[in-house]
């Protein structure tokens, strides 16, 4: 209400009827229907401070109200308009720039003595329209789990405003944001948000299980998975099994890349590898103290006569290694693709093993060349038996190859197939040979089995050297 009356101190008055008006909206009606433009204002002489009452004659009768400490008509109209208690209230909040009770009252019980600043701050970044809302969902976010630490006495927007910038939030929609998700700070919810998780119980279980990202967290859960570990264990596991084999199966089978080349394994020894392995994937459920293998681990070679039909019929195992069914023992077998030996006297015949052919140690040479110069071989070894030099007729080749590769004869007492044939097992390399060595497949497992996938058989013609499938054993072909 804008100042419409103009007050004039007086001491007391005498002789007139008395009207008492309880409403001070009643007696700035009547005030203005009498066309008044002065009130009358009684009180301690000299003391505007202690203002009694508020009054005003029309004729012979006086209209009066108590003035309750206020100064001005006006004021005690706005201070009622606007909800204000007492006087006491009113200008002191006219004193601190507040125009209405509700605000007031906010900055008054937060603390802050009254600060019309911080008032303004919690009003700009949306705080005291928030507020009520707030006290509606305070149940709500007391009860949180992790937002429960919020204060008991948040009683106005300012403090409401304080406590959240001291979460890190600077805007009501911020915190009411994060505080319905459950996050109990703007650095978590900014986190956790950027991250894709839509609300703070995922993302502490998640991060409490070292989980990053909820795609991964949610995929994991789906799986019965507990853990980052065990979800890394999982996808190490899959990782390759395309052809949905057990994951024991699959286990067994990367277990062995990890194997020296050569290794031999029994059955029961299959089995102990397997298991030993196994026990970095186990863990325990509820509480229990007994560790088992996960639910997504599925088991096919569980017993040793499953273990056996897989080893005798699996292709993989065979791309890794010599399963000899009758005996039941494994040997991991990966070819050495910058190894070669070769069947010196075979090669020196051009023949098939025909003894009686005259040798030559100049096809030995063109064979050599052809490794070196158009495959590039790099460790070349010839086996040959003590006769050879001296049946050859053209010895004076020999240091030429010697300068390329290795010239080894066999030891005395020993043929040269068979030495020849036990270094090829050792070293898992091929062997340039026309002999199928059908006698030793008789009794060699290990022979019968690899022979036709190490054995480059050669024609040599017109000072031309061919090898046949050469090309699949070449160094850094792995087809």
């Amino acid at each position: 209400m804008e100042k419409k009356f103009e007050h004039i101190d007086t001491a007391e008055f005498t002789g007139f009827a008395c009207v008492e008006v309880k409403d001070i909206k009643g007696f700035v009606h009547l005030a203005e229907a009498n066309g008044q433009k002065f009130i009358f204002r009684a009180g301690i002489a000299g003391s505007e401070n202690n203002a009694q009452e508020f009054y005003f004659p029309v004729q012979q009768v006086i209209y009066r109200i108590k003035a309750d400490g206020f100064l001005l008509v006006e004021d005690y109209y706005n201070s009622v308009a606007k909800k204000f208690p007492d006087a006491t209230d009113y200008y002191e909040a006219l004193k601190n720039g507040y125009d209405n009770y509700e605000e007031f009252k906010h900055s008054k019980n937060s603390g802050s003595n009254g600060s019309k600043e911080l008032f303004d701050s919690a009003r700009a970044a949306n705080f005291v329209k928030g507020y009520d809302l707030f006290v509606k969902k305070y149940e709500k976010y007391k009860s949180g789990k992790h937002t429960s630490a919020l204060p008991d006495d948040i009683d106005s927007p300012v403090k409401l405003y304080e406590y959240a910038g001291s979460k890190g939030f600077k805007a009501w929609h911020e915190f009411e944001k994060a505080y319905d998700a459950g996050y109990p700070d703007a650095a978590l919810f900014s986190e956790a948000s950027s991250k894709g998780f839509n609300n703070a119980d995922e993302f502490f279980d998640a991060a409490g299980k070292g989980f990053a990202y909820p795609t991964e967290y949610a995929d994991a859960k789906k799986m019965l998975i507990g853990s980052k570990k065990e979800w890394d264990d999982y996808n190490y596991l899959k990782a390759g099994n395309y052809k949905n084999m057990g994951y024991d199966e699959h286990h067994l089978l990367r277990l062995f890349r990890d194997c020296s080349n050569g290794t031999k394994f029994t059955l029961t020894g299959l089995r102990q590898l397997l298991t030993a392995d196994q026990e970095k994937y186990k863990r325990s459920f509820s509480g229990s103290e007994v560790k088992v293998l996960p639910v997504w681990y599925t088991q096919k070679i569980s017993t040793d006569e499953k273990l056996d039909e897989f080893m005798t019929k699996s292709t993989e195992v065979a791309n890794m290694g010599t399963y000899d069914a009758a005996k039941k023992s494994f040997e991991i077998f990966r070819l050495n693709r910058t190894r070669v030996y070769i069947d010196a006297s075979n090669v020196a015949h051009n023949s098939g093993g025909n003894a009686k052919s005259i040798p030559y140690f100049k096809n030995l040479r063109m064979v050599v060349e052809e490794l070196v110069n158009s495959w590039k071989f790099t460790h070349i070894t010839l086996i040959a038996d003590a006769s050879l030099r001296h049946k050859a007729k053209d010895t004076h080749e020999l240091d030429r190859i010697k300068k390329m590769a290795d010239y080894i004869e066999s030891p005395a007492k020993r043929s040269a197939d068979e030495f020849l044939l036990e270094l090829i097992h050792r070293d898992k390399c091929i062997i340039i040979s026309n002999d199928t060595f059908s006698d030793w497949q008789r009794n060699d497992y290990w022979i019968k089995k690899n022979i036709d996938s190490l054995r480059v058989t050669f024609m040599i013609k017109d000072n031309h050297v061919f090898l046949q499938g050469i090309d699949r054993h070449a160094k850094g072909n792995d087809n």
